[in-house]
């Protein structure tokens, strides 16, 4: 069912970033005649509906966007023409035997499930964990500290998470399905592992497409490939993370143990994070790291952070960081070191035993005022990035603390975590100003001269144009995502504008 709002302002979650829309426009599940629509006609009718949108769109010459939470703090999402608020299709469903590929492992078969586009990640977390019908619950590989993303805003904005194992969000998708205006969805898996047949394909009136090249590029796509309106997820038996108490480590400890990772993992490590003050004279960071273990009941789950926001965008005191980082009276190091403190009271994990969908719960958002810039370099650099992203912070005097997860590297052709052997994704909160893409700038300058590889967060820069990108990912990579794209659309360039935005087309990722 769709529903049309009109014209509005409309801002993200975060409240970052703000823009006018020509329409915001909900679809949800809704039957013509009252009620849900039922079974396969779930998914059927939400790919038409939302493909009816899209071939309005170009007629009118609009562009449009799928919306899921509004989480990406850039632009990446947003579109100057229609916003399309997918959040009501959020069904979720397990897959009948008879709809696998003979290939497909019979024992990883009751763990993939069918979720719609619009399914927050706390709602597949649920769905998963307590409301299993297979007879047992299960978990996803890698998830994000929040739970509020969408399932298709998670993977096509490459949420990283931090799985020194297995890699980001994107990572536990078998196949997906694509609307692009053009009258048909098409349905998108790997060639090298198939996983569901022509019969389940049939079942929601798609064309398929097995390509490794289309499908890598396709999961994260940031929106230009069309609106992703269902992905097959593959998921592990249910499992806890083991977080022991928060130790306080050396930096020089620290980046001993990056540059010789392989020496140090403990069996079951899952997970592996610090948290560092650039103005610390101590030289100390504070380390949280989970093995992997066994599901045992009983053991109670660590407390959510919850913030919950007003109609206006803001709860009471969310304004209060932005005013301790524009106070005059307290230093940069002053400040660094009541948002350390804070982060060490709230956000870490430790003395915990929980499984990930009780772990990482956060509804997070950013501070009034406040914004954050995160970027990837391979674990083999991760130690001198250390280093010169302290030495920028401190030679611009800015308040910043910085958060480091490792991350297996992610075979998305555009994913930000692609750098091995493992990839370090460093997250820097900052004032939402204009010292924010001064120190993006910065940090490429002190990057390059050092030899330093380096991806931003594409949901999480203050700009990427194509000689960055270029840096970033080579022509090999940047053309094989433009040609993957062009397949989608079978080259009609009129569809492929409906699915531009500003970012992209700064970016140079629309030519």
């Amino acid at each position: 069912m769709i529903r049309r709002n009109g014209p509005q302002k409309w801002k993200n979650i975060h409240s970052t970033f703000e823009t006018h829309l020509e329409d915001l426009i909900d679809v949800d599940n809704s039957a013509p005649g009252g009620g849900i629509a039922p079974g396969w006609e779930l998914f059927n009718q939400a790919a038409r509906d939302l493909d009816g949108v899209a071939r309005e769109a170009r007629d009118k010459g609009k562009r449009i966007r799928a919306l899921g939470s509004s989480w990406a703090l850039t632009d990446i999402a947003v579109t100057d023409g229609w916003m399309i608020n997918t959040k009501l299709l959020n069904g979720c469903f397990d897959v009948g035997d008879q709809f696998f590929e003979a290939s497909y492992p019979q024992d990883r078969r009751k763990l993939l499930v069918l979720a719609q586009c619009g399914m927050s990640i706390a709602e597949l977390n649920v769905h998963l964990e307590v409301t299993a019908t297979v007879g047992f619950a299960r978990a996803l590989k890698t998830s994000g500290i929040g739970a509020g993303q969408t399932v298709a805003g998670s993977i096509s904005g490459n949420t990283h998470g931090s799985a020194v194992t297995f890699g980001a969000t994107p990572d536990w998708v078998a196949g997906l399905q694509i609307v692009t205006g053009s009258g048909r969805s098409v349905w998108i898996e790997r060639a090298s592992r198939p996983v569901l047949n022509d019969a389940f394909v049939a079942k929601l009136n798609a064309e398929r497409i097995r390509d490794d090249d289309v499908f890598n590029a396709a999961v994260v796509s940031f929106g230009a490939f069309g609106i992703i309106t269902a992905v097959a997820i593959e998921t592990d038996p249910i499992y806890q993370l083991l977080f022991p108490p928060v130790q306080n480590v050396s930096w020089d400890a620290v980046q001993a143990r990056l540059n010789h990772w392989n020496d140090h993992d403990p069996p079951g490590l899952y997970h592996y994070e610090f948290i560092w003050d650039p103005y610390d004279q101590t030289r100390t960071a504070m380390v949280a790291a989970a093995t992997r273990v066994p599901y045992e009941p009983g053991h109670p789950a660590p407390k959510p952070v919850w913030i919950v926001r007003t109609e206006q965008g803001f709860t009471l005191g969310d304004k209060t960081p932005a005013v301790i980082q524009t106070s005059a009276p307290l230093t940069p190091a002053q400040k660094t070191a009541i948002q350390f403190k804070q982060y060490r009271e709230k956000c870490i994990l430790g003395n915990t035993r929980a499984t990930p969908g009780q772990c990482f719960t956060a509804t997070i958002s950013y501070f009034e005022g406040n914004t954050e810039t995160a970027l990837g370099v391979s674990i083999t650099d991760a130690a001198r990035a250390m280093e010169i992203c302290g030495q920028v912070i401190r030679d611009m005097k800015l308040a910043a603390m910085s958060q480091v997860r490792v991350v297996a590297p992610s075979p998305a052709t555009l994913s930000f975590t692609y750098l091995g052997p493992k990839t370090v994704v460093f997250e820097f909160g900052l004032t939402h100003n204009a010292t924010y893409p001064l120190f993006e700038n910065n940090l490429v300058k002190a990057f390059e001269a050092a030899g330093i590889r380096y991806t931003f967060h594409w949901s999480k820069n203050s700009g990427i144009d194509p000689q960055r990108l270029q840096a970033m990912y080579g022509s090999d990579r940047i053309n094989r995502w433009k040609a993957a794209r062009r397949r989608i659309f079978n080259n009609d360039a009129s569809l492929m504008r409906v699915f531009e935005n500003q970012h992209l087309v700064h970016a140079g990722l629309t030519t």
